[in-house]
């Protein structure tokens, strides 16, 4: 999948919420250019661009440097029993560092 692809899947889903005000999911991968401070094992920071990552877009903005932001709630927590557990939280991906599922 292209960058544009991406993009499109995440704009159709943004414009969708601004129509509707309900949510459409977007699945990606996405390679962090800052990894967590926490001390995680090195596995985990090796495979952590191949987590799969999933996003309930709301808008989409472009920052004063020129990156593109995808806007929205992180959906990681999307199984009923956890999303009452861990309500989901505000978050923005960077598009270029975007990829397909």
């Amino acid at each position: 999948m292209k960058k544009t692809a991406i993009f499109d899947k995440c704009f159709k889903a943004a414009s969708y919420f601004r129509d509707t005000g309900k949510h459409k999911q977007v699945n990606f991968r996405y390679d962090p250019e800052v990894r967590t401070e926490f001390e995680f094992s090195n596995w985990k920071h090796e495979h952590d661009e191949d987590a799969m990552r999933s996003i309930l877009v709301e808008d989409i903005r472009l920052s004063s440097e020129g990156n593109v932001y995808i806007m929205g709630k992180d959906n990681r927590y999307n199984l009923k029993q956890f999303a009452k557990q861990y309500p989901q939280h505000h978050r923005s991906y960077r598009i270029d560092r975007m990829r397909e599922a």
